[in-house]
């Protein structure tokens, strides 16, 4: 099955416009999390397997394996390979996976996307239900719309109006590719949230770098896309000339692994700008973290627009690579100073 582009992006909109329990302040991290005590707060969780026993606010977690089995008073929003929501959300479910079970009930909407989406009997979404999977069974009720975009759909539940959008096998495609599409977009949707809840830990917790790369990235923006784009090439050419010698090639490794992370955070850092502009354009009195995801939802939405999405992809990475290089001279020519004093 495969998701279509439409279905991507109301994807992305609910989980991060939609968003109100999003923008937590209490994050978890390790192989295998697990929360057994109340948390009066937002929770952000990452791990091999993430287990939620006891009562939260909201819940935004990525992970293999994701139980949640202990009421959440607000939004869940979780990304992974077996999830099990085994109690009530209080708010908003939005949930990409291999494998998902609701086995609770959704206060609000559920918008879901994977591989195996099910509803189990006697459980309640009060209000729209979206959901893109390859299977798709509602054995519940939902309340209000259920709209759904699949290849096997079962309904045994009920809903106020169901609307079907059968899935149909491309017959031209061969045998095992339509599942290696669905795999990608799935793979690209779990990326991009993990660049979401990356971009807002980085922006919590390291709020300088963004400060100073957002300065840089308004003062000359023309120049610095091409200069970036130039730098971009350049840095390519100099790796591959250094990793041709056997002495050079510890540093030629080192410099494509520091190369590719700083390409890797250029869509988060023009993110960042991107927020910070329009809210001084609208004149929105936010924080940081929710201009950060506001700006977010905009680039990544760009992105996806068709012919435009490619040049304004080489546009962000290019700006933003030149801006973080000319940030980084800034803060070594501050220590360089303060060695000094």
């Amino acid at each position: 099955m495969k998701l279509k582009l439409n279905t991507a992006i109301v994807f992305l909109l609910a989980l991060v416009l939609l968003s109100s329990g999003g923008l937590g302040l209490r994050t978890y991290s390790g192989d295998s999390v697990l929360i057994d005590t109340p948390v009066d707060d937002d929770i952000f969780a990452a791990g091999s397997a993430v287990t939620i026993n006891a009562p939260v606010n909201s819940v935004t977690a990525v992970g293999g394996t994701l139980n949640i089995n202990a009421p959440v008073k607000g939004d869940v929003f979780v990304a992974g390979g077996q999830i099990h929501v085994n109690s009530d959300v209080g708010g908003k479910l939005v949930v990409a996976g291999g494998n998902v079970f609701l086995d609770g009930n959704v206060g609000t909407n559920l918008v879901a996307a994977g591989g195996q989406i099910d509803i189990l009997p006697g459980k309640t979404v009060n209000r729209d239900a979206l959901i893109a999977g390859g299977s798709v069974a509602n054995a519940g009720r939902v309340n209000g719309t259920l709209t759904v975009s699949s290849n096997q759909f079962s309904n045994t539940g009920s809903a106020g109006k169901v609307d079907f959008r059968k899935v149909e096998d491309n017959e031209e495609e061969p045998s095992g590719a339509k599942d290696r599409n669905y795999g990608f977009n799935v793979f690209g949707l779990l990326t991009v949230l993990g660049y979401f809840i990356l971009g807002l830990i980085l922006v919590r917790y390291l709020p300088g770098i963004f400060v100073a790369v957002d300065r840089e990235v308004r003062e000359s923006p023309i120049l610095k896309t091409l200069l970036g784009f130039v730098l971009i090439i350049a840095s390519i050419i100099a790796i591959l000339l250094v990793a041709v010698t056997v002495v050079g090639l510890p540093v030629a490794m080192i410099s494509t692994l520091l190369f590719a992370a700083a390409l890797m955070l250029t869509g988060i850092f023009v993110s960042f700008s991107l927020g910070k502009w329009i809210g001084e354009l609208l004149k929105l009195k936010y924080g940081d973290l929710i201009l950060f995801t506001v700006g977010f939802v905009v680039l990544n939405i760009l992105f996806m627009l068709p012919f435009v999405g490619g040049l304004i992809s080489t546009i962000s990475m290019s700006l933003g690579f030149a801006a973080f290089l000319y940030a980084a001279r800034s803060f070594s020519k501050v220590g360089k100073l303060a060695t000094v004093a």
